[in-house]
C-alpha cells in the first residue's frame, strides 16, 4: 500500500492540486479558535472495490470577528512524502438570512507547496483559490448543509512532469454536512474534483464521470476553543 501511495501522491501532484476538503464554510465568532482533522480523497478503484485516498492534514482556524476568520493548514500525508503544503486563507460572511437561516461565504487563499523529494521535479508551487459556499443551518446547536464551488488557478507554464500547463482553472462542486456540538463538529464532503478534466491515461483508476475528473470523500472532525 505505501508504494501505491507514492505512486498515487506523484500523480496527483501531476493532475489534481485540490486533495483536501473545504476549510471553513461559515466563519467563527469573534475570537472563537478552532483545531480540526480530516482523512479522505479522491475515490479510485482498488482490488476489486472503491475507497478514498487516505489523505491528511491539520488545520487551526480563529474568528476575527463575527463575519471574517482566518485558517491554515498542514498537509500531513504530503510530509511524509517529501512535500511541505498548505493553505491559508480567509472565511468571509458575504450575506445572511436571520428568518432562514441560510448564509453565503467567500474563502480567498493560497495554496503553497515546497518539494524536497527527487521524485518530484517541480520544487516551489503556488496556486491562488477561491471558494464560495451556500448554507443552511438547521437543529441541533446550528449543525448545517452546504454546497458551493470550489476554484483553483495555475500560474505555472509546465507541469510537474515537464509537460506544457494547458489548464489553468480548476473548479470542484462540493456538498457537506456538518453536525454542531457545543466544543465538537464533525463533517463529510463530497467533492468532484476538476469535472472539466480528462482523467484517463492516468496510472490511478479514478472514480470520475465520463471520464472526467473525480469524486472525492472527506471525514472531518473540529474541536472549538
Amino acid at each position: 500500500m505505501k508504494n501505491f501511495l507514492v505512486i498515487f501522491f506523484i500523480s496527483a501532484l501531476l493532475f489534481f492540486n485540490s486533495c483536501a476538503p473545504s476549510r471553513l464554510i461559515r466563519p467563527l465568532d469573534k475570537g472563537q479558535k478552532v483545531v480540526s482533522a480530516n482523512i479522505g480523497g479522491p475515490l479510485f478503484h482498488y482490488s476489486g472495490t472503491v475507497i478514498p485516498v487516505p489523505l491528511t492534514s491539520l488545520m487551526y482556524a480563529q474568528g476575527i470577528t463575527d463575519n471574517t476568520s482566518v485558517f491554515g493548514s498542514v498537509h500531513t500525508t504530503a510530509l511524509l512524502f517529501g512535500v511541505a503544503q498548505t493553505d491559508i486563507g480567509v472565511c468571509q460572511r458575504l450575506y445572511y438570512n436571520d428568518s432562514l437561516h441560510l448564509g453565503i461565504s467567500v474563502n480567498p487563499a493560497l495554496n503553497i507547496a515546497q518539494e524536497f523529494w527527487p521524485q518530484f521535479s517541480g520544487g516551489f508551487k503556488l496556486w491562488p483559490q477561491i471558494d464560495l459556499n451556500a448554507y443552511w443551518e438547521i437543529h441541533p446547536k446550528k449543525s448545517f448543509v452546504y454546497a458551493g464551488f470550489e476554484n483553483w488557478f495555475e500560474l505555472a507554464t509546465q507541469r510537474a512532469d515537464a509537460q506544457p500547463q494547458t489548464t489553468h482553472w480548476l473548479f470542484c462542486p462540493q456538498v457537506g454536512y456538518t453536525y454542531s456540538r457545543l466544543k465538537w463538529n464533525y463533517s463529510i464532503e463530497l467533492k468532484y474534483i476538476a469535472p472539466n478534466l480528462d482523467n484517463l491515461p492516468n496510472v490511478v483508476d479514478y472514480v470520475g464521470i465520463g471520464g472526467k475528473g473525480t469524486l472525492a470523500f472527506y471525514i472531518s472532525v473540529s474541536r472549538k476553543f
